[in-house]
């Protein structure tokens, strides 16, 4: 099949920078939002393509509406400008901001998976020496020791029931039984070469499959219950690498939304095993894309190392995407949610900011979450305990919790 690879009018130019040497995550919701399965991934690894690209200038009112969302030293009426009126700020829920710290660690998270597991809420976390552990965030307590399989840094998790599956820069792709005590992992197949960046759950035909994000260029699709089977590459492979990976359904079809190293963002139809089209292009590494709902419209959001986030139809043929947010870091996870019975958007920044996004009024939603002093490199987003709960995984190898 031939594909059109030339953006929609519109959208923003790709660069030809390689980013900064980075490090890596992606979340997993793992819940069922507005009718799409957003059990969506997003991802960012170390470069292995070159020196940083330097960000591009930002206007001073760019750079003021970045630092009142960063909760920085700037005044009360920029800030204002930028949370206060009821024109930028959606909503009247109110949460708590503070969130909490419910794990200590030296090593860094770059995944996070949320589900249930016995009746009890479950986070499944990657670490940068390959490991894996089990936590119960809502009382902040370890369900595992640490899970050992992987000999690289576990950039992607997916939970299904009490299934999970993890990749790796190893090149992996593992089942985990989480039923088992301790949990195991199949035997993988024959690892993919550069790594795996990202997985996604999906079911086709009745059928649960994985639909992987890997740096060889490629977006493959594979059965959990024959893991040692190498996943079937869909549709054809990229001219760079894949980043990050989300999956969801528009029109009783399984579909997934990917980001790449140059920066361009597309639209897949894993039923139909084709690339649909390019949805558009941010400057430069794509690190994080989420896939919801907003008034019964298929949506995806990305994130990217140029700062910043911006939002897609995946219903219009033409469209090209409207940017909701610049900052003057790079945004590296992306979650989508449900809050008060809003579609929320939730990330985080290199500046150790995690923020809400109205995704139907386009605006922020509340004054963002505060706590980290490091990059959360990994956020999830459900309900847990009867409360739309967010969990990430951070730099310096912390697990944070809030409950909005």
């Amino acid at each position: 099949m031939t594909v059109d690879e030339t953006p929609p009018p519109g959208s923003a130019v790709s660069g030809s920078g390689n980013g900064r040497a980075e490090q890596g995550g992606i979340a997993n919701t793992g819940v069922i939002n507005g009718g799409v399965n957003s059990v969506h991934v997003h991802h960012h690894y170390p470069s292995r393509e070159g020196p940083p690209r330097p960000h591009r200038p930002l206007s001073r009112r760019q750079l003021i509406r970045a630092a009142a969302g960063m909760g920085l030293g700037v005044s009360a009426a920029a800030a204002a400008w930028w949370y206060g009126t009821s024109r930028d700020r959606a909503g009247t829920h109110s949460y708590q901001s503070a969130g909490r710290q419910v794990s200590a660690g030296d090593d860094t998270i770059w995944s996070v998976a949320l589900g249930m597991l016995r009746g009890e809420p479950l986070a499944v976390v990657g670490h940068a020496k390959g490991t894996i552990q089990l936590w119960n965030p809502v009382v902040g307590k370890a369900r595992s020791g640490l899970l050992t399989g992987h000999h690289q840094e576990v950039y992607g998790l997916a939970l299904h029931g009490d299934t999970a599956v993890s990749t790796s820069v190893d090149g992996t792709l593992r089942v985990w039984d989480l039923t088992s005590d301790p949990p195991r992992s199949a035997t993988p197949a024959a690892p993919i070469g550069g790594g795996i960046n990202g997985v996604a759950f999906g079911t086709v035909a009745g059928k649960v499959v994985a639909v992987s994000a890997c740096h060889e260029g490629t977006v493959r699709v594979w059965d959990p219950a024959n893991p040692r089977r190498v996943g079937q590459v869909l549709g054809t492979t990229l001219g760079a690498p894949v980043t990050c990976i989300a999956t969801g359904t528009a029109g009783g079809r399984v579909i997934a939304v990917t980001g790449s190293r140059n920066g361009v963002v597309r639209l897949w139809d894993v039923t139909g095993e084709r690339l649909v089209r390019v949805l558009g292009e941010h400057t430069t590494t794509v690190w994080a894309v989420a896939v919801g709902v907003v008034n019964g419209t298929p949506i995806a959001v990305s994130g990217s190392e140029d700062g910043a986030m911006r939002r897609w139809d995946l219903t219009a043929a033409d469209s090209a995407g409207e940017t909701l947010m610049e900052l003057p870091k790079a945004i590296r996870t992306i979650a989508i949610g449900e809050v008060a019975g809003r579609a929320v958007a939730v990330s985080g920044c290199d500046d150790s900011g995690v923020r809400l996004w109205d995704l139907a009024a386009g605006v922020p939603y509340g004054p963002g979450l505060t706590g980290p002093e490091h990059a959360a490199e990994a956020l999830a987003i459900s309900n847990l305990a009867g409360r739309p709960t967010v969990v990430s995984g951070h730099y310096d190898g912390t697990v944070w919790t809030w409950a909005l």
